[in-house]
């Protein structure tokens, strides 16, 4: 990890928040300065730039710098202080002094401690994204932008990185967003110059191959992002264990491998990101050339774009021939099924006017055949139109794990159960028709056979509440099994009444108690809300209970209540 600046390895402090802990010591460290004369003497209470009080110093390991917690207004930064007198570029420092952006570390102010250069920088208390792995969800909605933008704000600064890695990416406040720091080894670029030649430190499982010859574009940091990207996915480069030599001659001839359970449109970003031929660079009509700040940008935006090495000699971008729907064309399968579900009737009459079947005819005859076998099916079971369509989404879309119905899109069974118990804890009634219709037409067990791999626990739990509906014949039964159904696919174990959210019956109790203290008119009313008068208890309640593993207590005291009646009776 040569020119990197290890900042907030691990505070050992009892005390202390322990920042970038993932960050270990091995054989691809490199160093920097390691024989240098340093700083002795800055002391807990020391004041820097006239105004930074030191909080304590930090315990690191980098030749480069000492680094120290300090405060100003009730606010945390870092401050820098390097080992040598000559460590720090000026022009990089200016520059970033003068750039305000979320996703950039900002140096606040550079000065100098004992004859020593300092900067005061940002302090990420979350530490870096070194050792940690995301989901392609996280990395599409909220890294790739973040990276991609402060990119763009560097390089249009003038400035090249050329060592982003995930050690050298902070997470942001909001747990979401991240920066990017240390420019021990960034350069600057001249005035209309788009190409810097240097020797310089740079992390070779993460470098272009271009820069193994000293040059350094802005396509060469896109590259880093791309490595960056599979490791944070993976959990390792796709160069790991190779030395530097390897990498190189492995960089500048293949492209980069992918594992089988990364989803293609990473895999597509990655591969058009590490690129390895830059000849066409600079004509932007030619799609072999690799992908910087605007085809990332249109890639979040899901827009369809030639993958760098696979246009040449061929104008199909994508999986299918171009289809004419709702004003869009489309060359996907899987997003012209996305469009068709939600746009439902009008998707519908895709479907049983024989268009799709006669599209696929002339390009994937598999898919016709999965239309006229549901075109055949629609006419022999009148009325079933809406869940033969539904099933045939899922054929066409068959890696996804979105949850359509009706024109409404979820990322998932979860995203739906959190929605329909938000919405009953509102007594928003608004959607309960589209609930009561999802449970009817047993579309979730549906979806759990085509898309769960048949688990018979979760399958057999959907049936259980489906069948549940099936009897509700009062509002107080229909609500309890839209409660099944929000708690069983959310997978939350909260209560909320009266304003009040409960995570255990512990605390539920506590509550009572509370009431009983206060009021005990509040206390009554609260008691009757949760069993009613005919002993029936809240649909919420008995739910909830089931939810948080209480099958056994509720059967026990349903029990009960049915002896005493009995005993009355006789």
């Amino acid at each position: 990890m040569a020119g990197e600046t290890q900042i907030n390895r691990e505070i050992v402090n009892n005390d202390a928040t322990v920042i970038n802990n993932a960050v270990q010591q091995d054989s691809s460290v490199t160093v920097i300065n390691p024989v240098t004369a340093g700083v002795d003497g800055i002391e807990v209470g020391q004041t820097l730039c006239g105004k930074y009080t030191v909080v304590k110093k930090m315990d690191i390991v980098t030749g480069e710098a000492d680094l120290y917690i300090c405060e100003y207004h009730q606010t945390q930064y870092v401050a820098k202080i390097y080992r040598r007198k000559v460590a720090i570029k000026p022009e990089i420092s200016r520059k970033l002094m003068n750039i305000d952006s979320q996703y950039i570390a900002r140096i606040y102010e550079t000065g100098e401690f004992g004859g020593f250069p300092m900067e005061i920088l940002p302090y990420y208390k979350f530490g870096s994204l070194q050792g940690r792995t995301y989901d392609y969800e996280q990395l599409k909605n909220h890294i790739i932008p973040s990276l991609n933008e402060g990119l763009k704000v560097l390089h249009d600064n003038g400035i090249l990185h050329k060592d982003l890695k995930p050690s050298n990416i902070m997470v942001a406040g909001n747990h979401k967003d991240v920066a990017i720091i240390d420019f021990g080894i960034s350069s600057v670029r001249e005035e209309n110059h788009t190409v810097v030649v240097t020797k310089t430190g740079m992390t070779p499982e993460y470098s272009a191959p271009e820069t193994f010859r000293n040059l350094f574009l802005e396509e060469s940091d896109y590259y880093s992002l791309g490595i960056t990207l599979y490791e944070l996915f993976c959990g390792y480069t796709p160069y790991n264990n190779m030395d530097s030599e390897a990498i190189e001659q492995y960089s500048l001839v293949q492209r980069v491998p992918f594992p089988k359970e990364m989803p293609k449109d990473l895999q597509n970003l990655i591969a058009a990101c590490t690129y390895y031929d830059i000849t066409n660079r600079k004509n932007k009509t030619n799609p072999n050339r690799r992908w910087t700040y605007e085809e990332v940008k249109k890639w979040c935006n899901g827009e369809l774009q030639v993958i760098p090495g696979e246009g040449i000699g061929n104008t199909k971008i994508g999986d299918m021939n171009p289809y004419q729907f709702m004003g869009e064309t489309y060359v996907e399968v899987a997003q012209l099924a996305r469009a068709l579900a939600l746009n439902w009737n009008e998707g519908k009459k895709q479907l049983f006017r024989g268009i799709l079947s006669g599209f696929f005819k002339s390009c994937n005859p598999e898919l016709a055949g999965f239309c006229i076998d549901a075109e055949e099916e629609a006419m022999r079971t009148n009325g079933k139109d809406d869940v033969i369509f539904w099933k045939l989404l899922y054929k066409l879309n068959g890696n996804t794990t979105e949850f359509y119905w009706k024109g409404r899109m979820y990322q998932g069974l979860p995203a739906l159960g959190r929605e329909v118990l938000e919405n009953l804890w509102k007594n928003d009634t608004t959607k309960d028709s589209y609930y009561y219709e999802i449970l009817n037409e047993q579309v979730l067990s549906n979806y759990v056979l085509l898309k769960a791999d048949k688990n018979k626990v979760l399958l057999n739990a959907v049936k259980g509440v489906e069948d549940e509906y099936k009897i509700a014949d009062t509002q107080r039964e229909k609500n309890k099994a839209l409660y099944l159904m929000a708690y069983m696919l959310s997978g939350q174990k909260l209560m909320y009444i009266q304003g009040r959210t409960f995570r255990t019956v512990g605390e539920l109790a506590d509550y009572l108690k509370e009431l009983l203290d206060e009021s005990y008119d509040r206390f009554e009313a609260l008691c009757h809300e949760l069993i009613d008068y005919d002993d029936h208890l809240d649909a919420q309640l008995e739910c909830w209970l089931l939810a948080l593993g209480k099958r056994q207590e509720l059967t026990k005291w349903k029990n009960s209540l049915k002896e005493s009646g009995d005993e009355v009776k006789r």
